[in-house]
């Protein structure tokens, strides 16, 4: 049973990891007063764990997730930006013996921060800094966790963000470290998590852009009151190519369409869900 809820838990956390397409953050800031409004639909299946690197099936299952998330900015200043974050998350959880499970509500909301604090246009080279706070708002209690819209904690992250153009190819990077709150429902800490991020996004012609990345994440191991929790912390990095296409409209308003998938590549570790892809399709709009 120790085990069975370690990885129930392990799923609705891998979910909520998952939960905003092109992970590379940019260091960009909005002009003063304008917003930016952003639509993204994602779909994850998850039928596998990772034990010492190899997959291994659920033995729970499997689940998908359809989420439609929506991501609001606005501009404060000229150098500071910002967001909030509102995912609506619907889960389908098919057990081994074939029945089906459906729950839908609230994801987990998250506030961020953006400021710029370094931007050279000669050199086509911006920096920024990012704070961000995922709250718990999604549904973890009284729900399975394949089932759940959150994970039930609240975190705090620090995000370091630059940018540097080269020919018709922009480049960007991230690096980030995200303090995981307690799970005091559970008796559980889940581990901290390191992001690390590249991107690069490619002019085809001026409205179409090729985008691909490697997003990396580091989970350390949850522990509860004996200790560490065995068949935790893992090591994942996947690959995410998408087409971009812009459309610039009168007034300073843009257009930007978007698609793409997320595939895992590289896998080390305990992780007691991992998903087989993400694929999302979306646009925003600046006005």
């Amino acid at each position: 049973m120790r085990i069975y809820v370690a990885m129930l838990l392990g799923l609705a956390a891998a979910t909520a990891a998952m939960a905003t397409p092109w992970f590379t953050q940019d260091p960009r800031t909005l002009p003063e007063d304008k917003w930016r409004i952003e639509e993204h639909v994602l779909f994850s299946e998850v039928d596998s764990a990772l034990v010492d690197g190899d997959k291994v099936p659920l033995p729970a299952g499997k689940f998908s997730s359809l989420t439609a998330h929506t991501r609001i900015r606005y501009g404060v200043e000229d150098d500071l930006t910002v967001f909030l974050d509102v995912p609506w998350v619907r889960k389908r959880w098919t057990a081994p013996s074939g029945d089906v499970t459906t729950a839908d509500g609230l994801g987990d909301m998250m506030f961020l921060a953006k400021g710029k604090y370094y931007d050279n246009k000669a050199e086509r080279s911006r920096r920024a800094w990012a704070v961000s706070l995922k709250t718990h708002t999604g549904d973890a209690r009284g729900l399975a966790a394949p089932l759940s819209q959150g994970s039930g904690t609240t975190d705090f992250s620090l995000i370091h963000l630059w940018e540097k153009g080269v020919g018709n190819t922009t480049w960007y990077g991230s690096l980030g470290y995200t303090l995981t709150g307690d799970r005091p429902d559970l008796d559980r800490d889940p581990g901290d998590v390191t992001m690390f991020n590249l991107a690069a996004e490619h002019k085809l012609n001026p409205n179409w852009n090729f985008v691909w990345e490697l997003n990396g994440r580091y989970e350390g191991n949850t522990e509860d009151a004996s200790g560490f929790v065995a068949n935790t912390g893992s090591t994942t990095v996947s690959f995410s190519p998408g087409f971009q296409y812009n459309r610039p409209k009168p007034g300073g308003k843009l257009l930007t369409l978007e698609a793409g998938v997320q595939v895992p590549v590289i896998k080390h570790g305990d992780a007691q869900a991992i998903q087989d892809y993400t694929a999302y399709v979306g646009g925003y709009t600046v006005f």
